[in-house]
């Protein structure tokens, strides 16, 4: 990782900075127990603005090694996220906002020491699934499964419905 982990958020946001790189999943412990393998990384952006009210954004993608809990086998899951965090300077500033009337659920009070790596790592393992399974009903059939060697218990019951 070549860039800085630690930022002062309401600086950045001031001068309209911008992070942008690739992490690697290894580099994100709570991330690691999460998925199936460590293996790839995250693309990522962050960056700051001002609109009104200084806050910075976060967008995040690629694909992770997640356990189908329909099948148990491992898939591929495509992380596509993007969020956004309001800054205030201090919390009489935050406590004065109207967060739900003007939209600002997601705010907090700059830090001058953020983590911005710890966020993102937050944001990604709240965007995943609590249910993973493989999409459109994708799940490996399981091996020997396909044509039934027993016949179904069922067409003896049909045959002796027709009789009658």
């Amino acid at each position: 990782m070549s860039e800085q982990a630690v930022i002062d958020s309401l600086a950045f946001a001031r001068n309209k900075s911008t992070i942008s790189g690739v992490i690697a999943v290894g580099e994100l412990p709570r991330l690691v127990a999460a998925v199936m393998s460590d293996a790839g990384g995250l693309s990522y952006t962050v960056s700051g603005n001002v609109d009104v009210r200084p806050y910075l954004l976060l967008k995040a993608s690629g694909d992770l090694s997640l356990l189908c809990q329909r099948c148990a086998q491992p898939f591929l899951w495509h992380l596509d996220l993007e969020c956004q965090v309001w800054l205030a300077q201090d919390e009489r500033e935050l406590d004065a906002w109207d967060r739900e009337a003007d939209g600002l659920a997601d705010a907090m009070v700059a830090d001058e020491r953020f983590d911005w790596q710890v966020w993102l790592e937050e944001e990604v393992l709240l965007a995943l699934p609590v249910s993973p399974v493989h999409p459109n009903d994708g799940c490996p059939a399981p091996a020997g499964q396909g044509q039934s060697e027993r016949p179904n218990p069922f067409a003896a019951l049909a045959a002796l419905k027709r009789q009658h």
